[in-house]
């Protein structure tokens, strides 16, 4: 093997130890105690828009952020978030420039985690070997699937091209899971769990404190893997309920989006953006 090989799969492992590490920092830092996970739309309302806003949140506290790749078939969406996905596919973004804003993104801060979330289909088609060694190089750290079982054929094809790249598979749990899923789902998730609080899709109904605790403590008993808790928080009262169910994290998603397209001509929309992060961060310290 000739020096130039050598010192590139050096870099290589270097880079893979980076990426592999940095949910990890995250987790295991002491404050905030409880990490504040935003969710939103890649290049909403515009990409340069969109980066500006991550900025503000990044800034403001924001632990991880996720960044949803948009589909037409976001099964999972509430109408807010669904909203925003036909925007930008309106105006003819595609996963091409959502990686582009992961890169924009990581070169702005090094330290926030960045999960990219969406469907399956779009990763087929792109196809996955390239789109895991493109957001290698710009800078992500995990992928959440959400129409992606653990049985599905290319969900194994993607968390083997993940895994051999230092990166993470999120997956996630609901309360419908029963106990014997809920073992096979931890066995192979890594980075984080995504566990969600309420059935249905995103951003109509209100997360419980009582049921959320309650399956905190399910999964508690079957791994110590962190545990972000998400759908039905809307307000930063809502995120420090949710912070006592024992989580690790808590993932904001639809009040973002939807402050967002309330607040779409306002010309300070990432400073006010950024205060609205805030009030939820104060309350996670």
């Amino acid at each position: 093997m000739g020096p130039a090989r050598r010192t590139l799969i050096q870099f290589k492992n270097i880079l893979v130890k980076t990426l592999s590490d940095r949910l990890k920092k995250i987790f295991a830092e002491k404050l905030p105690k409880t990490k504040l996970v935003s969710y939103f739309v890649g290049c909403y309302p515009t990409p340069e828009i969109s980066l500006e806003l991550i900025k503000e949140a990044i800034d403001n506290g924001v632990s991880i952020l996720e960044i949803g790749y948009c589909t037409s078939e976001a099964s999972a969406e509430g109408p807010i978030i669904k909203a925003a996905h036909d925007h930008v596919l309106s105006n003819g973004h595609n996963l091409n420039d959502i990686i582009k804003l992961v890169k924009d993104i990581r070169e702005y801060n090094q330290d926030v985690g960045i999960v990219l979330m969406g469907y399956i289909a779009n990763l087929y088609k792109y196809p996955i070997s390239n789109f895991v060694d493109d957001i290698k190089v710009a800078g992500a750290d995990a992928v959440l699937v959400v129409d992606a079982p653990h049985e599905l054929k290319e969900e194994n094809q993607l968390r083997e091209a993940l895994n051999k790249n230092g990166l993470s598979l999120i997956k996630l749990v609901a309360p419908t899971t029963d106990d014997n899923r809920l073992k096979d789902i931890v066995k192979i998730a890594s980075g984080f769990l995504y566990q969600v609080n309420v059935s249905g899709v995103t951003g109509v109904k209100s997360a419980n404190e009582a049921d959320v605790t309650n399956f905190v403590k399910r999964i508690r008993n079957l791994t110590d893997i962190p545990i972000c808790s998400g759908f039905g928080i809307k307000s930063p009262e809502d995120a420090k309920k949710m912070a006592n169910s024992g989580c690790n994290g808590v993932i904001v998603g639809s009040a973002f989006v939807k402050y967002i397209q309330d607040n779409i001509e306002n010309k300070d929309l990432p400073q006010s953006l950024g205060n609205l992060v805030k009030n939820f961060t104060e309350e996670l310290k």
